[in-house]
């Protein structure tokens, strides 16, 4: 068979050609990389030795056999006996210097480390982790290490805090298992609230424990407990159980005591419940939704919030049912969803049992609210101005974590109204986060009530007046620096606060017109308020943000009295301040 093709045909070249050209190609390329690695200096090499040491925050003594490690996951080790440890790192001259533009081949950029053009670039964050020592939480950063030079560092570790004890019944047989729950007090947006911090059934024995806790206030209680002893349970007889018993030996959860935790204490703690009589609950719930609505019931002594008690609502009874002991009660009943609603009903047991009290849910509200801009400076408005205004509503109830309402959203790019929805009776403090730096919160107010100095109550079935924000941009610039920020060495953070982070904040003084402001450290130690109100502050900069900073409370502020400069400002004043670093874990 022949398999030339014609003479006149040219659409491909020909096989041959091909092939010739491919090699001729090949040469030229091999040619050319040969004569440039010839010409090419190999890159140049150094080895960084980094050595350090484990040691424990509160005892300052060495740690063994922790485990040592960089972030980025390139370098770990365990520490021998004496806590010490020792990397040697290789490191190439392109990664030693920064080159100008963006940085490359980081290895660790989430923290905002920005060395300066020129000298020394690559960094590495080492962190430390070893059982019965607590890891670090989120934003808190590692030991930061500029591979300049030969380095020695040190690394603490924070020793866990236990809380251990046992719970007393009448036969620690196994036949009663009671739960032991801890809460712990934690403050956030100036508020303190008491959150669950786990909860634990006790042994046999009824022996407990809490491992892995950090220092704080804590809260300790057991759970009721119905007594099934199979040798005097009666079905049909009177029902025994145990109350919540809250440590050392308080009724509710109001009155227990504070346990003050220090890092690496082991606390011991004994709990007695009292075996009580309990009685049958049934509270009927008038207009109920249908099946498939979420619920949730709390329970608490009458004038006392807080855990402990418990009922449940059957929504095929449509009511809520449990056994309680003697005893006077509130109980709340909350249906989430679109078509939220809240009913609260007080009742007392009083040797029988309670059947027939009946509770009414009411609807939740909606708040509307109005932005009156008094800026001039500003020539024309802003769209959506109000919506990025940062309002919330955060509960004052003291329990749990403060979350806020929920805020409709806009209809269309030009609806400028702001609704909060589904919001249940209580007490509010709102938010009001402003538009720095183009303007501050100037005033909050609700009916003629002053909303930046008390909060806004939502009353059962009632509508709530709108709120009313007013916008100025008359406030004050406050500028400075922190004299000791350098010889301090600590990484900043560039994209958010953290619990690790160095800030400035502003806290205003009791009965003054002030808000509270924060502000972070540049990596010079520069820091900057824009728009700040006019008031009277006492301006501290932290080397890490205060887990205890309650500035809502002015009884809790006392103990920064001695800390920081007190500073008076006045509408459209500048003021340059230079601080020094206080520590914000004492």
């Amino acid at each position: 068979m022949n398999l030339r093709r014609p003479a006149s045909y040219d659409g491909e070249l020909d096989l041959t050609k091909i092939i010739v050209c491919a090699v001729a190609l090949s040469l030229c390329f091999a040619e050319n990389f040969r004569t440039s690695a010839q010409t090419r200096k190999p890159e140049k090499e150094h080895n960084y030795t980094i050595r350090g040491t484990v040691v424990n925050s509160v005892t300052h003594a060495a740690i063994g056999r922790a485990l040592v490690y960089s972030t980025d996951n390139r370098l770990a080790k365990m520490t021998d006996d004496q806590g010490h440890f020792e990397f040697n790192v290789p490191l190439r001259e392109s990664e030693q210097t920064r080159p100008s533009g963006p940085a490359a081949g980081s290895v660790f950029t989430s923290f905002g480390v920005v060395p300066q053009v020129g000298t020394t670039y690559f960094s590495i964050f080492f962190m430390a982790r070893k059982p019965g020592y607590l890891p670090l939480e989120n934003g808190e950063p590692g030991t930061q290490v500029e591979l300049g030079a030969s380095s020695e560092i040190t690394i603490s570790l924070m020793p866990e805090a236990l809380i251990i004890g046992r719970v007393n019944l009448p036969t620690n047989d196994g036949t009663d298992k009671i739960q032991v729950e801890l809460y712990r007090r934690e403050v956030q947006d100036g508020l303190a609230h008491w959150v669950s911090a786990g909860r634990t059934q006790a042994r046999a024995n009824g022996e407990f424990r809490f491992a892995n806790l950090r220092k704080g206030d804590y809260k300790l209680f057991t759970h009721e407990l119905l007594d099934r002893d199979l040798l005097t349970f009666d079905p049909r007889g009177q029902l025994y159980g145990y109350p919540p018993v809250y440590y050392p030996a308080a009724a509710d959860f109001e009155d227990a005591g504070i346990i003050h935790l220090k890092a690496g204490e082991t606390f011991q703690a004994s709990l007695t419940p009292s075996r009580r009589e309990y009685y049958p609950v049934k509270v009927n719930v008038m207009n109920a939704a249908a099946l498939g609505a979420g619920y949730n019931t709390t329970v608490g002594l009458q004038g006392h919030r807080g855990p402990g008690y418990s009922l449940g609502y059957d929504q095929n009874e449509s009511a809520i049912q449990g056994m309680l002991p003697n005893g006077n009660y509130t109980v709340e009943l909350v249906r989430f969803g679109e078509n939220s609603a809240t009913g609260k009903l007080n009742f007392s047991v009083n040797g029988a049992a309670v059947e027939g009290p009946s509770l009414m849910l009411v609807p939740s509200t909606s708040i509307e609210v109005r932005l009156k801009d008094e800026r001039t400076k500003s020539t024309n408005a802003q769209p959506g101005l109000l919506r990025n205004f940062g309002v919330r509503l955060v509960p004052r109830n003291g329990f749990g974590g403060p979350n806020t309402v929920g805020i409709q959203p806009p209809k269309n790019p030009e609806d400028e109204t702001l609704v909060f929805t589904n919001v249940s009776p209580g007490s509010y403090w709102v938010r009001a986060a402003g538009v720095t730096p183009w303007g501050y919160t100037a005033a909050v107010s609700s009916d003629g009530n002053d909303l930046l100095r008390q909060p806004l109550v939502v009353g059962f079935g009632a509508a709530t007046p709108p709120i009313e924000i007013t916008l100025r941009d008359d406030g004050a610039q406050i500028d400075g620096n922190v004299e000791n920020w350098r010889k301090e060495e600590r990484p900043t953070v560039t994209n958010r606060f953290s619990r690790g982070q160095a800030v400035v904040v502003l806290l205003p003084i009791a009965d003054s017109t002030g808000q509270f402001r924060q502000a972070g450290i540049s990596s010079n130690g520069d820091f900057n308020l824009p728009q700040v109100p006019p008031g009277e502050y006492r301006v501290i900069a932290f080397d890490r943000w205060p887990e205890d900073l309650e500035y809502e409370s002015a009884e809790a502020m006392q103990k920064y009295q001695s800390k920081g400069q007190l500073l008076r400002v006045v509408a459209g004043q500048n003021e340059h301040l230079r601080l020094s670093l206080e520590s914000g874990t004492e």
